[in-house]
Formats: C-alpha cells, sequence, structure tokens
C-alpha cells in the first residue's frame, strides 16, 4: 500500500477497535486490568527514575490503582502533557489528590509547572503487531516523543488481546516499543536491555517479593500505632479501630521506648506496604485524620 493509503487503512481500524474497546463489559475489562497489573507492578517497581503512565480513556486498562501505590511506595509517577500539535509530549509529576485540569481531548493533566524526563513509559495502544509497533490515535505524539528521548528509555505498550494485528503496516516514521502488555502477560518482547528483566506475575508471588506485608503483619503494626501514647485524638483512634476490625486479630502491642517516629510518618510508612486497595484506601483516611492531628 501506499502511505495514504495505510493512514486510510490505519483510520478504519480505528473506527473498529475502539467502539470494540468501550463495548468491554466492565467486570471483564476489570478482570483484565487486574492481570495486567500484576505483570507489570515488579517491573515498574524496580525502575530508577520516574515511570509515565496515562489517565484511561475510551476503555484502556485502569493503571490508577498501581499509580497510587508507586507514589506511596516513594516512586515518581507522571502523565504525558499534549503541548501543542506535531510536537512531543511533556511529563508532568502526578501524585494522588494533586491539582488537575482538562487537557486535550478532556483528558486530565497535573496543575504543575514542574517537568520530569521518563525513565519508563507505559504506552495505551488501539493495536499493536508482532513486531511491537503501536497503533495509536493518530496524532503522532508518541513517535515524535520517543525520537525527542532517544534511547535512555524503555516502552511498554498496554492493552488487550482482543487489540492484536497482524500488522501495523508500519511507516518510516514508526517506532517500535520494547514489550507489549495485555491479560495474557508480556508478548512480543524485544532483546533484554539493561531496563528489561524476564516478566514474573506479582499475583503467583508471596506478598514481601515486593516488599508488601501481610494482613497478619498490618494488623500488628496498626495495633502498635493504637497502643501509642501520642495517639490522643479519638477520631484518629476510632478510624485506627475501624481499620483493625477488618484485619485478622493481633495481639495487644505495647511500644518499643523511645519511639520519636511521628504517627502520620509511621502511617505513610505502613501504607506503602500495602497491597489491597481498599485497605491502602482506608489507611488514607487514618493519614489525613493523623496528618490533622500533628497540626493541631
Amino acid at each position: 500500500m501506499t502511505p495514504a493509503e495505510i493512514l486510510a487503512w490505519r483510520k478504519e481500524q480505528r473506527v473498529q477497535l475502539i467502539p470494540a474497546r468501550v463495548a468491554i463489559p466492565d467486570a471483564t475489562r476489570d478482570d483484565w486490568t487486574k492481570r495486567i497489573i500484576a505483570s507489570l507492578e515488579p517491573i515498574v517497581m524496580a525502575v530508577d527514575g520516574p515511570v509515565s503512565f496515562y489517565w484511561p480513556f475510551r476503555g484502556e486498562p485502569n493503571l490508577r490503582p498501581l499509580m497510587r501505590r508507586m507514589v506511596a511506595a516513594g516512586k515518581i509517577v507522571s502523565l504525558p502533557v499534549v503541548l501543542q500539535q506535531r510536537q512531543p509530549l511533556e511529563f508532568r509529576p502526578w501524585t494522588p489528590g494533586c491539582e488537575m485540569l482538562l487537557g486535550v481531548w478532556n483528558i486530565p493533566i497535573p496543575d504543575t509547572r514542574e517537568r520530569v524526563t521518563p525513565r519508563l513509559l507505559l504506552a495505551p495502544v488501539v493495536g499493536f503487531d508482532p513486531q511491537r509497533y503501536r497503533l495509536g490515535y493518530g496524532g503522532g505524539f508518541f513517535d515524535r516523543t520517543l525520537a525527542a528521548l532517544g534511547s535512555a528509555r524503555t516502552v511498554i505498550g498496554v492493552g488487550y488481546d482482543t487489540q492484536a494485528l497482524a500488522t501495523i503496516n508500519p511507516l518510516p516514521h514508526d517506532i517500535p516499543m520494547d514489550r507489549i502488555v495485555t491479560e495474557s502477560g508480556f508478548r512480543h518482547e524485544a532483546a533484554p536491555t539493561e531496563l528489561s528483566s524476564p516478566a514474573c506475575l506479582l499475583a503467583e508471588a508471596p506478598d514481601a517479593y515486593a516488599g508488601y506485608l501481610n494482613e497478619a503483619e498490618i494488623a500488628a503494626e496498626l495495633r502498635l500505632l493504637r497502643a501509642s501514647s501520642d495517639l490522643a485524638d479519638l477520631a484518629l483512634a476510632r478510624a485506627l479501630d475501624q481499620v483493625l476490625a477488618r484485619l485478622p486479630s493481633a495481639p495487644e502491642a505495647t511500644p518499643a521506648a523511645g519511639t520519636e517516629i511521628p504517627i502520620a510518618d509511621r502511617v505513610m510508612q505502613l501504607r506503602g506496604r500495602v497491597r489491597d486497595d481498599a485497605l491502602h484506601a482506608a489507611l488514607g483516611e487514618v493519614l489525613r485524620l493523623a496528618q490533622k492531628a500533628e497540626k493541631t
């Protein structure tokens, strides 16, 4: 095909693939996304540098739970921002609750002047092929960005098995991704680089593999907080009791002598080692109350 025919063919593929992705039942999409996150989590947690995610759009896998856990673990998370047509993307740091504004296609972007350069980019796909080429929305932002970043980055395409194509009919400006992850795991991987390692499924690994605590360990830590002599705020004590009520029973604990770490800091450290999203959110409320108590 000529370049003009390829562009027309790609447009037709988008007309078919995007509505099909949007039509995936919510329960199915949630299950597939959890599998994708399980494959991605050990990879992104090991990256030394910022990781670029994306804000889910038109049925794309929702990686926000993983974004929250990365921030809680002290990692730098960023989101891409369109500056203008025919220009590379820029990347702004994101944290839960940060100020956001609406960007292109009304996709939320961080409202900040701060910029970062990602070491790893997670790129949602409209389609992908065995050569790891990505079919996107047609704006050309992704390929321009990769060209501008050079080789000091790794790119992982994120999508579903149903988006696989025999080929996207790559053109000279198309740049292949390093890896592709779907609900089935990693597919069509490139030769290993310094940023790549064999994929493992976090769902199949013990919690301690990624530094997470199990429920009994979390309960024991919270018992120590609950027994703290500094815990005078009733709302904070009540919130801790509510979290403890959903965890396995643990013996009463006596704080060690000389413990000087503020409760808010201790909750923040603990929260970064909690894998369960609901429990992570509950500890977020405990953290908010602890920070409020420290200010009063």
